[in-house]
């Protein structure tokens, strides 16, 4: 059984907040707010450090759902922050998963912006950063060769695989190519001849955004000095693919 700490707001008719924080005993008294922790007594918002309870440093999350037009397929591109500060986000939806680094926003105008990026170990082949090659003539070693001259946009950092229907197997990260061979760092397996490879590229180096019917976005931020956040919100369009 898990114990957690919530709070009531009349304004909302509800209950809005989840703490981590576990008080022994709390008390309102002449608008101020009182707890009881291993003996000691505390009185809250009396000083300028956030995230702090009892000496322990704690995360602040809030997770917003977005499920406009609930009945199509939507790509989302973007998070979009009005506030002072940036939040690390982690992305999911109902098909993929995605991450927003604190270093990914752009600041312009007072708002930070930042595209969704997928998360490395999670691939969506719907979207155009995963790409077939074709089959494979032959192997050696870490180098693959093929029996045409590759059209698929590849480059250093890109992932291969070999796809067998829907699975995708790794066989290791590019780290050269030319116009007939890739050859990759290290061989997790070994491809056959025949076997159908796929370029996938680095997530870091796409804006493709998270597809899915909804998305939520777990905001956290861990800074231990006021940090105001006032809207959240995302562009997103309909998936085609």
């Amino acid at each position: 059984m898990s114990i957690e700490t919530i709070s009531f707001t009349e304004r909302g008719n509800g209950w809005n907040s989840f703490h981590s924080f576990i008080p022994d005993w709390m008390v309102d008294m002449n608008n101020s707010l009182y707890s009881f922790k291993n003996g000691d007594l505390y009185k809250h918002h009396t000083n300028e450090t956030r995230n702090n309870y009892y000496g322990v440093d704690y995360d602040s999350t809030i997770t917003p759902i977005f499920n406009q037009d609930p009945t199509s397929v939507k790509m989302f591109k973007t998070l979009a922050l009005e506030g002072t500060h940036t939040w690390h986000a982690d992305i999911s939806t109902d098909l993929v998963d995605g991450t927003i680094e604190h270093d990914y926003y752009k600041e312009e105008e007072g708002d930070f912006y930042a595209f969704i990026r997928r998360d490395e170990d999670t691939i969506d082949t719907h979207n155009l950063s995963t790409q077939g090659v074709g089959n494979l003539d032959y192997s050696y070693l870490t180098l693959l060769t093929f029996g045409f001259n590759i059209a698929t946009p590849i480059a250093e950092g890109d992932k291969v695989y070999i796809a067998t229907g829907s699975t995708l197997t790794l066989i290791g990260t590019i780290t050269s190519h030319t116009a007939t061979t890739i050859t990759v760092d290290a061989v997790a397996v070994t491809p056959s001849a025949q076997d159908f490879i796929v370029v996938v590229k680095s997530s870091l180096a796409e804006s493709n955004g998270a597809r899915g019917y909804y998305m939520e976005a777990k905001l956290t931020n861990s800074q231990t000095t006021e940090v105001e956040l006032f809207s959240v919100s995302s562009d997103a369009f309909e998936s085609k693919t």
